[in-house]
């Protein structure tokens, strides 16, 4: 994919999509999806929205209240990289 980038001048830029995938979620503060670590999990917030949590051996936090843009975009990364960790997971099908 090729970027115009504008400074003081234009210059085309050469991005892989993985790298574009990677600035995006970047950008939208949401690069822990780029660590593969399958510990985040989509529940459900006291209004009923999906919110992003992670935890491990009963201790759970709150990572993003933006779950529905996480599923999307670990929609987008298993059709990127079919072999992340989260591939199988319950929200990726819409199964929460």
């Amino acid at each position: 994919m090729v970027v115009d980038i504008t400074t003081k001048r234009t210059f085309n830029a050469d991005i892989e999509p993985e790298e574009a995938f990677r600035i995006t979620c970047k950008t939208l503060s949401m690069d822990f999806i780029l660590n593969d670590d399958p510990d985040y999990f989509v529940t459900k917030d006291a209004s009923g929205q999906n919110i992003v949590c992670k935890g491990t051996n009963g201790k759970v936090k709150i990572v993003d209240d933006r779950g529905d843009l996480f599923i999307a975009l670990c929609n987008v990364a298993v059709n990127m990289f079919p072999n992340v960790s989260f591939r199988n997971a319950d929200f990726i099908y819409g199964n929460q």
